[in-house]
């Protein structure tokens, strides 16, 4: 079952407010698996962003394990397959600036970029579009401002489950938004990578 799009635009509206300091989490869609206690699961998290100091792959793996399951090497000896990448670690506008399909005024102006994305119903691969598929509608302008950009650490995460013999692996991104000017790169990153990996152990 997937959450509405308006639904995180108005969760997002409303986080933002007038304070100068934010912390959100959310997750594009909800996953379901018919996973239980004692079956076998195979874990792959990877992290190809800047951060790489934060074991997050063993958070996940030691979470998963004390929920009961069972952790194999081999992806083929799995009930559930459970992978996941942190794509990206980083100010918003860095992000911003480095992806070419949603760069400059389209962010600013749902009608126009983010609205002909969401219409589409496609997913993408980069930054821009997995705001856009997560966070359409009136208003965009003012969260997406320019001191919002400049002031919030993103990460965006890229999800794939895959329960044995299933046809086709469900897939999700999570993606944390923090604001706080006293943050740095690395406690930002320090905050919500543990977050992430409960939201990822949580999936089964």
């Amino acid at each position: 079952m997937k959450l509405s799009t308006m639904s995180f635009v108005l969760f997002a509206l409303a986080a933002v407010g007038c304070t100068s300091t934010l912390y959100d989490v959310k997750m594009s869609d909800s996953l379901f698996l018919d996973s239980h206690r004692g079956q076998t699961v195979h874990v792959d998290i990877r992290n190809t962003s800047s951060v790489q100091h934060i074991p997050v792959s063993e958070m996940v793996r030691d979470k998963v394990r004390n929920k009961g399951y069972v952790l194999v090497d081999d992806p083929e000896e799995a009930d559930v397959v459970l992978r996941a990448n942190i794509r990206y670690t980083g100010l918003m506008e860095e992000a911003l600036k480095a992806d070419s399909v949603m760069a400059g005024g389209a962010l600013g102006g749902a009608v126009g970029g983010l609205g002909a994305y969401a219409a589409s119903g496609r997913r993408s691969h980069t930054i821009g579009g997995v705001l856009a598929g997560m966070l359409v509608g009136a208003g965009l302008g003012a969260w997406m401002d320019a001191r919002d950009r400049k002031e919030t650490f993103i990460t965006v995460v890229d999800i794939q489950a895959h329960e044995a013999g299933a046809r086709e692996p469900q897939r999700a991104n999570i993606y944390v938004r923090i604001r706080d000017r006293k943050l740095t790169l690395e406690s930002a990153a320090e905050r919500a990578f543990p977050d992430i990996a409960r939201q990822l152990a949580g999936i089964l």
